[in-house]
C-alpha cells in the first residue's frame, strides 16, 4: 500500500490526503490522484455551482429566466438560491466520495 510519509512516525495514506484536498477544494484531489481531466472538470462545475449559489451572483432577471406575476421576484431568488445550494452542496460531498474510491482502485490495483 503507498504511502506518504513524513517521519517514521508519522504517515498519511494517498486515500486520506485525497479525500481532504477534496474536502478544501473541488477537483484537487482527483487531480492529486492524477485523473487531471475529471479533476478538472470537477473544478469548473464546482466553481459554476458555487456561483450561480452566492446570491451576490444572481439579479432578478437571471433567476431561471422566470416571468410570473403570481410569484414574486424574492421568492423566485429563495427558491433557486435554496436549490443552487443543495445542489452545490450534494455535488460537493459526491466528489469527495469519489476521490476516494478513485484512491481506493489505485490502492487494490
Amino acid at each position: 500500500m503507498p504511502m506518504f510519509s513524513m517521519s517514521s512516525k508519522f504517515s498519511i495514506s494517498r486515500k486520506t490526503i485525497a479525500t481532504i484536498l477534496a474536502v478544501v477544494m473541488f477537483g484537487i484531489g482527483h487531480i492529486y490522484l492524477g485523473s487531471g481531466r475529471r479533476g478538472i472538470a470537477i473544478l469548473v462545475i464546482g466553481i459554476g455551482l458555487s456561483l450561480i449559489a452566492y446570491p451576490g451572483y444572481l439579479g432578478f432577471d437571471s433567476v431561471l429566466g422566470l416571468k410570473t406575476s403570481n410569484i414574486s421576484g424574492a421568492m423566485i431568488m429563495i427558491i433557486t438560491l435554496a436549490a443552487a445550494i443543495l445542489v452545490s452542496l450534494g455535488f460537493w460531498v459526491w466528489q469527495i466520495f469519489d476521490a476516494r474510491k478513485i484512491a481506493k482502485q489505485q490502492i487494490e490495483a
